[in-house]
């Protein structure tokens, strides 16, 4: 069954289209809410910049920066949501870690013009976490006024996620990966479910139809399958599979501008240990820790969603 199309009559973010500096052809997807100082979110592996834009009355990310005052951006990052290069790669990772960081600076250079010159609060989700992290100890060192990491990740063995990827015939490494898979709305569901205890506490399903539902109608390929699916690179994985066991791709004591790391209760992607661990190799003066109780890595887009809003926004006000 299709996701409901309920979600249609919440789409009023503004999207523009910003070249990509290292891709020939390739034009990035942001998304927009409100006017004022500038906030960046960039999302991680499988959901695009549709993650702080849901098109849902209560938990649309970018309306709620909006309505604080801020201008609110949601990147694309290559190969996701409408961020689709001319020609899909058929072999090979796609949507790497460098690749990624590349994007980060098309879209703060862009977002910095459009403002002025204003430097701008960046907000990563999960392996957004890293690829911002890295952005900021370089290119954006002088770009970026704050930064949030999102459910972190850093460098701990994680179980679940190496059963997942590693290779059957030899389990010290990856398996082979192509460019993209594809995420459907009931293994959304399935892995969402996961981590909830009670599910009708916890989400409501309109929510987790209108993150799917849209997703797919960027994919103008999601109707080639039943049930629909959208398109999601691989390159991540590369990376995730170094830091689930336990090696650390970049150093944190490189960050210099004021950081946040926030996470959810529930989340078995981003653990405790592992957020705390990353929290004290921060060297940066101004640094914040925060959980949330009763939610799951995507908290975003359950019902305790506002103390995360609220938590990052008045870390960005203060910063």
């Amino acid at each position: 069954m299709a996701p409901c199309p309920d979600w249609r009559r919440e789409e009023r973010s503004i999207r523009h289209s910003v070249a990509s500096s290292n891709e020939a052809g390739l034009w990035l997807t942001v998304r927009q809410r409100g006017e004022g100082l500038p906030v960046l979110f960039v999302h991680g592996a499988t959901f695009s910049g549709r993650i702080f834009d849901i098109p849902h009355p209560h938990l649309n990310w970018l309306q709620v920066m909006a309505d604080a005052g801020y201008g609110a951006y949601a990147l694309d990052l290559r190969g996701y949501g409408l961020s689709k290069p001319a020609v899909c790669p058929t072999e090979g990772v796609y949507a790497t870690g460098a690749q990624a960081i590349a994007d980060i600076g098309d879209a703060v250079d862009w977002i910095m013009a459009r403002h002025d010159g204003a430097r701008v609060a960046l907000v990563g989700w999960s392996w957004g976490t890293l690829t911002t992290s890295r952005y900021v100890m370089a290119d954006g060192r002088e770009k970026i006024r704050s930064l949030c990491l999102y459910a972190p990740i850093y460098a701990e063995k994680n179980a679940g996620w190496i059963d997942m990827l590693a290779d059957p015939a030899d389990r010290s490494r990856l398996r082979p990966l192509g460019p993209y898979r594809r995420v459907n709305l009931p293994d959304t569901r399935i892995r969402w479910d996961e981590q909830i205890p009670d599910r009708a506490d916890w989400r409501s399903d309109a929510a987790l139809m209108a993150l799917v539902g849209s997703s797919c109608a960027d994919d103008c390929s999601s109707g080639d399958t039943d049930p629909p699916s959208f398109r999601v690179p691989n390159g991540t994985f590369v990376e995730l599979w170094e830091c689930f066991n336990g090696r650390p791709i970049h150093d944190p004591a490189g960050v210099a501008c004021p950081t946040m790391l926030i996470r959810g209760t529930q989340d078995t992607t981003s653990t405790r240990s592992d957020a705390l661990a990353l929290f004290d190799r921060l060297t940066c003066l101004d640094k914040d820790y925060v959980e949330v109780h009763g939610g799951t890595h995507f908290i975003n887009a359950e019902r305790r969603a506002r103390p995360v809003f609220h938590a990052v926004t008045d870390f960005i006000r203060r910063n």
